[in-house]
């Protein structure tokens, strides 16, 4: 019930974003939802994904001072450096792994904050969006991705006005956190094209009926490149193409309809849309996570990773999509289509699913720091790993 009616919050702060979207409004509007994210994911306690598996790891990780007087073991360490860097400074700090997440969590949202409030007039509703889309993966499950993918989405603002060189520093940071982000070095020069509607509707209507007929393709280049890349990369794929918890086809669900049928909803703008600053850069976003979503369809865990990298253009996307519809009424109508949208995403959080079970009830750091007790984390991080597993097999 708790992120149900954080959810609702958000809902009723796009709403005002809609009906008051003066600068100053905006702004605060923003501020107080960006606040409530941070502190969400940042004040989480053994809630979520991979909390235990960072505690670990935060653990291992040398100090500061540590990595800067023997670079050797620094280059030991297989994990990105930005991350490794972060974590060691938090620990040098006097930090425990509590203050990693609110720290990450504080850089991430900020970014994406700032950065939406740059791409369309309703900030709120792109916090709104990525609540309920990406949030609970990012922030409380892959937070070195979430760095990453935060740095990326703040980067795109640099390509309307041929900025490459802040660009490509945003994204080589980003690759400090996750290597994937190199992914989006070539497309400073291909997120900006204007495409027929015809292209988009071609590419995402013969990989819908590959993924529906079945057609592999992907699996055997994906096993020989990260081999090329060398042996950590390869074990990975072996996992994610072997274990019968990763090695599932993605078939028609839910998903596969609500992503066509919001697709279609925006190829029907597409004119107003690349008439926005950003409009075409988002769609070209959007556009890659559905060529993902279906063609990738052999390697459901790989494509829904890297695609998370190109879905945070929906975030902003969606806002876009409100900005063109002329009175006040039919935006009203459009948020509550988009919160649906969104909701869809989430649902099993929200209504406390066996999936869920790792989220679901909600653990706070600072009222455990008050009245310390047994966590239940732990227990709850198995039963949802179990439920999971037995929702793969089914």
């Amino acid at each position: 019930m708790f992120y149900l009616i954080c959810f609702g919050i958000l809902c009723v702060l796009a709403v005002l974003n809609v009906q008051m979207h003066d600068k100053l409004s905006t702004q605060i509007l923003n501020g107080l939802a960006a606040i409530m994210l941070i502190c969400i994911a940042g004040l989480r306690y053994e809630t979520g994904g991979d909390w235990d598996s960072y505690t670990t790891l935060f653990a291992d990780f040398p100090s500061f001072s540590r990595l800067i007087g023997r670079p050797a073991e620094f280059a030991d360490i297989s994990v990105e450096e930005g991350f490794v860097l972060l974590c060691a400074l938090v620990k040098s700090l006097g930090g425990t792994v509590q203050h990693l997440f609110f720290v990450v969590s504080l850089i991430n949202i900020t970014l994406i904050a700032c950065a939406a409030s740059k791409y369309t007039k309703y900030p709120v509703v792109a916090l709104l969006c990525y609540y309920g889309i990406l949030y609970f993966n990012l922030e409380m499950i892959y937070i070195r991705q979430a760095t990453a993918v935060a740095l990326c989405f703040f980067a795109l603002q640099y390509i309307p006005s041929k900025r490459m060189v802040p660009y490509m520093i945003f994204i080589l940071l980003a690759c400090t956190f996750h290597r994937v982000a190199a992914l989006m070095i070539p497309l400073y020069f291909l997120l900006n094209i204007k495409l027929p509607s015809w292209a988009y509707l071609a590419v995402v209507g013969i990989g819908a009926v590959v993924m529906l007929a079945g057609i592999p393709w992907i699996q055997t280049i994906f096993l020989t490149v990260a081999g090329w890349l060398g042996e950590n990369y390869a074990e990975k794929a072996e996992l994610y193409t072997e274990d019968a918890m990763f090695a599932v086809n993605r078939g028609l669900s839910l998903g596969f309809i609500l992503n066509l049928a919001i697709f279609a909803v925006i190829i029907f703008f597409k004119e107003k849309i690349d008439a926005l600053p950003y409009g075409t850069i988002m769609l070209n976003m959007f556009f890659g996570s559905l060529i993902l979503y279906y063609y990738c369809f052999e390697l459901v865990e790989v494509s829904n990773r890297v695609r998370l990298f190109f879905l945070i253009g929906i975030i902003a996307l969606l806002p876009m999509v409100l900005e063109v519809l002329p009175l006040f009424l039919e935006r009203l109508a459009g948020l509550v289509v988009v919160a649906l949208y969104c909701f869809s995403f989430s649902r099993g959080i929200f209504l406390e699913s066996p999936q869920s079970a790792a989220y679901n009830p909600y653990q706070n750091y600072i009222e455990y720091k008050i009245n310390p007790r047994p966590s239940t984390g732990k227990q709850r991080l198995e039963q949802s790993k179990k439920a999971f597993q037995n929702e793969r097999k089914h």
